[in-house]
C-alpha cells in the first residue's frame, strides 16, 4: 500500500512540475514559441523512434548472419526508442529525460540496471528447475526407448 501511494504522488509530483515548466517556459518565449518547441520536440522523438527501428532491423539481421546475439544491440534500442518516445511526448521535463538517456554514461549506468535485473530473474527461475536437457560434465546421458498407445476411456470415469 504504501508503494502506490508513493507512485501517485511522484506522479502528481511529475505532473505539477511539467505543467509548471510549460507555464514558465510560455511566459517567457511566448504561446506560439512554446507550440513550437514542443512541436518541434516531437517531431524529433518521431524521427528517433523511426531511424532507430531501421537501425535495429538492419543491425540485427547483419548479427544474426554472422551468428552472433543481438542482446545488446537490442537493448541499446530499446533506450534510444523509450528515448524517443519521451520527446515525443509533450513537456519539457520528459524531454530533459530523454536528453539524459541519450548520454553515454547514462545508457551504461541503464543497461547494467536492466542487465542486472535480468541476470536476478533468470538466476530466481533457473534455480527451482532440476532438468536439465543437455549434458552434463561431458558425458552422454542414458536414452530410455518406450512406446505408447493412446487410448480413450469411454465410460469417463475415474479408475
Amino acid at each position: 500500500m504504501p508503494l502506490i501511494i508513493l507512485f501517485i504522488l511522484s506522479s502528481f509530483l511529475f505532473i505539477y512540475l511539467e505543467l509548471s515548466l510549460l507555464v514558465w517556459i510560455g511566459s517567457h518565449i511566448g504561446i506560439i514559441g512554446l507550440i513550437l518547441l514542443l512541436i518541434l520536440s516531437s517531431f524529433v522523438g518521431l524521427l528517433m523512434i523511426r531511424a532507430r527501428g531501421w537501425y535495429t532491423l538492419f543491425n540485427v539481421q547483419k548479427q544474426l548472419a554472422q551468428g552472433e546475439i543481438p542482446a545488446r544491440s537490442l537493448l541499446k534500442s530499446g533506450i534510444w526508442i523509450v528515448a524517443g518516445a519521451l520527446f515525443f511526448i509533450p513537456g519539457f521535463l520528459t524531454d530533459i529525460l530523454a536528453i539524459l538517456l541519450l548520454i553515454p554514461a547514462v545508457q551504461r549506468l541503464f543497461e547494467q540496471f536492466i542487465l542486472n535485473k535480468v541476470r536476478f530473474f533468470s538466476a530466481k527461475f533457473s534455480a527451482n528447475s532440476h532438468r536439465t536437457f543437455y549434458r552434463q560434465n561431458g558425458q552422454e546421458g542414458e536414452v530410455f526407448e518406450a512406446e505408447y498407445e493412446k487410448q480413450v476411456d469411454d465410460d469417463k470415469r475415474i479408475k
